[in-house]
């Protein structure tokens, strides 16, 4: 039984869910609007893309098909994604996350992750990534949320 790790990917798929909801909700007047210092979509690209973050050094290459300076706010889009691309991709970094979640235990979240303590240059725990993936998410799902009510929308929250 892994009541700690169950528990931490109940609360990671409650976060990817509501980035998949803002995707549906939101309308095509504002998904490339620039609001709050960056472009709606690009929040959301950025949280989809931190799965980067959990593959293994071995795996298949990082995946930024919009590019990676974009996807870390280092530079502003040049091009727009459809809705249905960025969903596409946030399934298949969702896929990525729940492969690695698929190799946890209670007993491994104290365990160094590779790809996080490097991306941080500081040891950082599984659980750490965790935290990391399901907390961060919430602070773009709010900036968007405001976005979306300011566009006269209802939002997510």
């Amino acid at each position: 039984m892994n009541t700690i790790t169950d528990s931490l990917k109940g609360n990671f798929d409650f976060v990817w869910g509501l980035l998949e909801k803002i995707i549906d909700v939101c309308p095509e007047a504002v998904w490339s609007k620039k609001a709050g210092g960056f472009v709606f979509w690009q929040q959301l690209y950025h949280c989809f893309s931190a799965a980067n973050l959990i593959l293994p050094k071995d795996s298949e290459p990082a995946s930024y098909p919009w590019g990676a300076e974009v996807a870390q706010f280092k530079a502003e889009p040049t091009t727009t994604p459809s809705k249905e691309e960025l969903k596409v991709y946030a399934a298949k970094m969702k896929a990525q996350i729940d492969a690695w979640i698929a190799t946890l235990d209670d007993a491994s979240l104290l365990q160094i992750h590779e790809g996080f303590s490097s991306h941080w240059s500081s040891p950082m725990s599984n659980v750490a990534a965790f935290a990391v993936m399901s907390g961060h998410p919430f602070y773009h799902i709010g900036s968007c949320d405001a976005i979306l009510r300011d566009n006269g929308e209802k939002g997510v929250l």
